[in-house]
């Protein structure tokens, strides 16, 4: 008599291969459980890791925090005081600019009032900006070029001219018998320069 044959769905179903498929699937069982704990490991660490480094940041910024807490107060009164010091600077400077014709205008005065002769009257003075106008009045040519080259050698003087220069109607009867016009042109810093004695001396031995 032939042994019995066990079908299922066209599959002989022998104690061997049902003991195998177990197995196989125990082993698949195992791999799927062995891969989800390292996964699980692994994020674990991950996560671990992240937050010691966000911990270890959060220290080092708390430090600065407290480096520039301790520094705020200097570095405000530094930013104070170099503002301080520019404007004061920028206020100097124009305070200089303005004040440079007064300057010029106050040289001038100071020379005129150390001229070494009456051969040159001076009756009328205009000052705009750098340029100074003056109206005179001179006995002749060589005095009044004499007085100009006087004022030329001033400091800050960029340039001197005569101009206008004629005799008067009253000519015969003055001894002031040519009037002009003398124009001077100022450059140079800003600076109250003092015409030196020496110089006004060296004019008189020139004569």
């Amino acid at each position: 008599m032939n042994a019995t044959r066990i079908k299922a769905g066209g599959f002989n179903l022998l104690p061997h291969r049902q003991r195998d498929a177990r197995l196989a699937r125990r082993r698949r069982y195992i791999e799927w459980t062995a891969a989800a704990l390292c996964g699980c490991v692994g994020v674990a660490a991950l996560v671990a890791w992240q937050a010691f480094e966000r911990t270890s940041i959060d220290g080092q910024r708390a430090e600065l925090d407290r480096k520039l807490a301790t520094l705020a107060s200097p570095l405000a009164e530094h930013a104070r005081l170099t503002g301080e010091g520019s404007n004061e600077r920028l206020q100097n400077a124009r305070a200089a600019t303005l004040s440079e014709p007064l300057v010029h205008l106050l040289d001038l005065l100071d020379a005129l009032s150390q001229e070494p002769s009456e051969a040159v009257v001076v009756k009328q003075l205009r000052q705009r900006g750098r340029d100074t106008e003056m109206f005179a009045a001179s006995t002749d040519h060589a005095a009044a070029s004499a007085w100009l080259n006087r004022l030329a050698a001033l400091r800050g003087v960029k340039d001197a001219s005569l101009s206008d220069l004629h005799r008067t109607a009253s000519a015969m009867e003055s001894s002031a018998a040519i009037e002009l016009t003398a124009n001077l042109k100022w450059d140079g810093p800003a600076e109250k320069p003092k015409a030196s004695a020496a110089a006004h001396q060296k004019t008189r031995g020139e004569k």
